[in-house]
């Protein structure tokens, strides 16, 4: 049995680098482009090879029954974020290899989450880096954890299902007060429970609701008889029931076909999300053969892509642009230079701030004022 000390001693050292890891991991997601598999795995090799070491010392402790589950978390957050690395360094064995790499690194970060509510370097990793430094947002976050309302939800969205959702409610946010809605939707073959965390820090630091979807079938229904819209009407009343929300604020955006069906889904007559925002998608010829560019008229719409975008060229952005102006929507149109075809993680700040200015970043001695 390891002593105090020793175990202590081998959590400080492996948990930052942990958190580092996923940290340039991030970065090395912004810059995802296949001719530049190489510099990514050089980028990222250190970091695991930190890990790593750091992991072997871990290994080698034995934790007492009171504290096996806090071992076992480290355990599997720091197993996932080495098979991300791993997945980049082998990326030359088979393209799969890197949509692994990604997913683990979702799974990484939803073993080490629970950690947030008792460590502070975990809660400042869930936190925009403007906000990491202001401990009245971060103690109200560890003591609002104990809140049975409040925290991480599951709704039958384990990844060998369709059709559920992860829902999060920030644990500062006070009850019966009306919040913000991002509906959040994942890319082809993805899942809710990985995309969900494309959006976690921003949700947990300005303080607004999060849904994060699986679509019923391999992707959204682009094609096709129509699954998704009726599913996703009724995780937003579903949402209703157990929280407040701000009627005016609620927002669907998505990456790829999660962005294209955003879209789809959301340019109908009474459509109740208010704002829209597709990332790195097109813009579904549905749409225009079935009249629907009308109800882009007076729509916000908030429209990603990158230029290096190797499945939808730039141009496929630009034609939705033209489109959606002629249309009359109130579009804010953002070509991000050397993006390729990977979400913009770095484009949501300005998107929140876009869709409700009074979702801030926390600073100073304030805490934030759910709206």
């Amino acid at each position: 049995m390891a002593t105090d000390d020793q175990l202590l001693d081998s959590i400080t050292d492996l948990v930052p680098k942990l958190l580092m890891t996923l940290e340039a991991f991030e970065h090395l997601q912004r810059n995802l482009h296949p001719g530049r598999y190489d510099q990514l795995a050089e980028f990222i090799s250190p970091f695991a090879d930190q890990l790593a070491a750091a992991r072997k010392v871990f290994d080698r402790l034995t934790f007492p029954a009171d504290l096996a589950g806090l071992g076992q978390q480290i355990s599997n957050s720091t197993e996932y974020a080495l098979r991300a690395c791993n997945g980049i360094q082998i990326y030359d064995q088979g393209p799969g290899n890197v949509m692994k790499a990604m997913r683990a690194q979702c799974r990484a970060q939803e073993f080490i989450f629970p950690l947030s509510t008792v460590w502070t370097p975990v809660s400042q990793y869930f936190l925009e880096r403007a906000a990491r430094e202001n401990k009245l947002l971060t103690q109200q976050l560890i003591e609002g954890a104990t809140s049975e309302k409040n925290g991480l939800f599951n709704a039958d969205n384990d990844r060998n299902s369709r059709g559920g959702f992860t829902f999060y409610i920030p644990e500062n946010l006070e009850p019966d007060t009306p919040a913000s809605l991002v509906i959040a939707l994942h890319g082809g073959s993805g899942h809710g429970a990985d995309f969900l965390w494309s959006w976690l820090r921003e949700a947990r630091t300005r303080g607004f609701l999060l849904l994060a979807p699986t679509a019923k079938m391999e992707t959204w229904s682009l094609m096709g008889e129509e699954h998704d819209l009726p599913a996703l009407l009724s995780m937003l009343d579903f949402v209703r029931s157990v929280w407040p929300i701000d009627e005016q604020h609620i927002l669907l955006t998505g990456m790829s076909d999660g962005g294209t069906y955003s879209l789809l889904a959301g340019l109908n007559e009474d459509s109740p999300f208010t704002h829209l925002a597709p990332f790195s998608s097109v813009l579904h010829s549905q749409i225009a053969m079935t009249d629907r560019l009308q109800y882009a008229d007076g729509k916000p719409i908030y429209l990603v892509h990158g230029t290096l975008d190797w499945m939808f060229p730039i141009e496929a952005a630009y034609m939705a642009r033209d489109e959606l102006e002629r249309a009359g929507a109130q579009l804010t149109f953002k070509e991000i230079e050397d993006l390729s075809h990977t979400y913009a993680r770095t484009e949501n700040p300005d998107l929140i701030e876009w869709f409700n200015p009074r979702l801030s970043v926390p600073g100073g001695v304030p805490g934030i004022t759910p709206v």
